[in-house]
């Protein structure tokens, strides 16, 4: 704290955070350019107080102004801009503007791939971080939106894989892949192994087995578990073991399916399925 002027001439503080001077207990105090001041002892209470009032001041061409800057929930700049009613504040900082554009393409991104509200909190989280490491720069924004919700993914153990969000950004999956392991890296971020047995309820669905889905995914997960036991998933890709699992476990349970209609579920290529067989 500082002292300042007793004679600091200020307004009566209304609905202040602080109803009383902290160091002589005096109900004395006032609004002024050193912040809340205590007109009894002259000390400095509260300093660049923030106020969540807006207020507006008429210019002689008759328009108005606001008074003061708005800053916002994730802001590294305020808001110091307002482009008159119906507007929008605005400001001249850029990664402002792409954190907050950001957290609505994780909408829409979410959206399209069926995830809850709170991945996207989460991975907006880790988009800010993106942002001030300026991991961004020469970097297209989607494929950074889409590292980040991936990373939420996996660590909540939703059944996605990188290649759904390929398909919904259209973009190549290699490429998505090198932004979420560089993306990674940079932050050193842990994430858990996927286990095959995660997707196989999901892949198990398309597959038409006419309401015996459970049955033939129980036998499709014993078959993937055997298969991890066994060092066969060690170092592959999900999809694969998946594939040849509920293939073997489909016609276990008497139903006659195809290579080609769980290659096309699976999206995998014909020697994959045949490997993992």
């Amino acid at each position: 704290m500082t002292e300042a002027n007793a004679s600091t001439s200020g307004s009566p503080v209304e609905g202040a955070s602080t109803a009383s001077c902290n160091f002589c207990g005096s109900d004395q105090i006032v609004s002024s350019e050193f912040g809340i001041v205590c007109t009894n002892c002259s000390m400095v209470l509260e300093e660049n107080v923030i106020v969540n009032s807006t207020e507006f001041t008429k210019n002689a061409n008759g328009t108005s102004s606001i008074n003061g800057q708005f800053v916002g929930e994730y802001c590294t700049t305020p808001f110091s801009h307002w482009g008159g009613p119906g507007q929008r504040f605005t400001s001249g900082g850029t990664k402002d503007q792409t954190i907050l554009k950001g957290k609505q393409r994780l909408h829409s991104l979410a959206t399209q791939l069926n995830l809850d509200p709170h991945f996207v909190e989460a991975a907006h989280r880790l988009f800010i971080l993106a942002v001030q490491r300026n991991f961004t720069q020469g970097r297209k924004i989607a494929n950074v939106l889409a590292a980040c919700l991936y990373i939420v993914c996996r660590r909540e153990k939703a059944p996605r894989l990188l290649i759904d969000f390929s398909e919904v950004l259209q973009t190549n999956v290699f490429v998505l892949g090198s932004v979420y392991l560089k993306f990674r890296r940079l932050l050193n971020i842990q994430v858990p192994v996927m286990e095959p047995t995660h997707y196989i309820d999901r892949f198990a669905a398309k597959l038409e087995l006419e309401g015996k889905e459970a049955e033939v995914s129980n036998t499709a997960r014993l078959l993937a578990k055997r298969m991890s036991k066994d060092w066969l998933s060690t170092g592959r890709r999900p999809a694969g073991i998946c594939g040849a699992a509920l293939l073997i476990a489909s016609r276990w349970h008497g139903f006659n399916r195809t290579e080609e209609q769980v290659i096309e579920i699976m999206r995998i290529c014909t020697s994959t399925l045949k490997n993992r067989l």
